[in-house]
């Protein structure tokens, strides 16, 4: 009876460390996939940022620009600021499949591709 007692309680040892093991194992699995995602989202963001610079500075050469053309600067701001009026319209239309349905895809590809490595 005391060898059944035994083998019951390394049993339930062993149960009670495969458990632990397991869920430090899917902790560790999410701690790393948030991580990788985070870094992904930081370099996009890094990324839209200088974008967002270049093309503001881009924007307001372009708006001096055709503000010395017509002979009036108002005017360069007034027309690139329709511009962007316009863009934000379409952009607003388009939104679900342009923006919302890629960045759903990124961060689905992101968990995908960190399950096959």
């Amino acid at each position: 009876m005391e060898n059944s007692a035994t083998t019951i309680e390394n049993l339930v040892e062993r149960i009670e460390q495969y458990s632990k093991t397991s869920f430090d194992l899917y902790k560790y699995s999410a701690i790393y996939k948030t991580a990788a995602l985070f870094s992904l989202l930081a370099v996009k963001l890094v990324f839209t940022l200088i974008t967002f610079i270049v093309t503001l500075l881009f924007t307001v050469a372009l708006a001096l620009w055709i503000g010395d053309v017509l002979q009036k600067t108002a005017y360069g701001f007034l027309i690139m600021g329709i511009f962007y009026v316009v863009l934000g319209i379409i952009i607003y239309i388009f939104r679900k499949p342009w923006i919302k349905i890629r960045i759903s895809n990124l961060v689905i590809d992101s968990f995908e591709s960190e399950q096959k490595s």
